[in-house]
């Protein structure tokens, strides 16, 4: 009883510890974050921090990999439960488009800090996590098209639609990181992209 006790506690306190790097990540990205501004949102000490993560690098992964984790948990529960498609997938897209519109106008989000990172560090780990989340996107996009075809209410291949939409979201992305991706642009992007849903299926020579 005693070690469950202690095992729970720990994973409170881990967990805890992510939630505040989540925050500060998402606030400083991952360049100007520091371990001292993690521990002073956290109230944790350093001794207790160094006790879980030997890192910056270390923790930014571990909250990477727990976002990657459960970021999709709602929407693969909600495929589940069969709703209307166009319910499903406009909520989706409302759901990207606050993401997006947040990160133009408060600079709040894993966005800035998940590039950063991207861009310094390359070992066999960190291409491995990129893959794993690319696949996640892409595996959950999928399914809500798929949701789409059994309802009969999408027509093309979801593979190739789920491919334009990862490439269509990494395009918007990068404009909401400098600031320059209005509103207007995500409805314009994401009204075009609905309309290639019930498209006849593209065939080249």
């Amino acid at each position: 009883m005693g070690q469950q006790a202690n095992t729970s506690r720990s994973s409170r306190k881990k967990n805890a510890i992510l939630a505040g790097a989540h925050h500060v990540f998402s606030t400083k990205g991952f360049l100007s974050a520091t371990m001292q501004d993690i521990i002073d949102e956290c109230g944790i000490s350093r001794g207790g921090i160094y006790l879980y993560f030997k890192s910056i690098d270390n923790l930014f992964f571990a909250t990477i990999t727990q976002r990657s984790v459960r970021q999709f948990d709602d929407i693969r529960a909600a495929i589940k439960a069969n709703p209307p498609f166009k319910q499903l997938f406009n909520q989706y897209l409302f759901k990207q488009k606050q993401r997006l519109l947040n990160q133009t106008q408060h600079h709040q989000s894993l966005l800035r800090a998940m590039y950063e990172y991207s861009f310094t560090h390359d070992t066999v780990r960190d291409r491995s996590l990129k893959q794993k989340q690319l696949n996640a996107t892409r595996a959950t996009v999928k399914s809500v098209l798929e949701l789409g075809v059994k309802q009969q209410r999408v027509s093309q291949d979801v593979k190739c639609l789920a491919d334009d939409f990862m490439l269509l979201i990494e395009g918007m992305n990068i404009l909401a990181l400098t600031g320059n991706l209005t509103e207007k642009q995500i409805d314009t992007q994401f009204a075009f992209f609905l309309t290639q849903l019930t498209a006849a299926p593209k065939h080249f020579s």
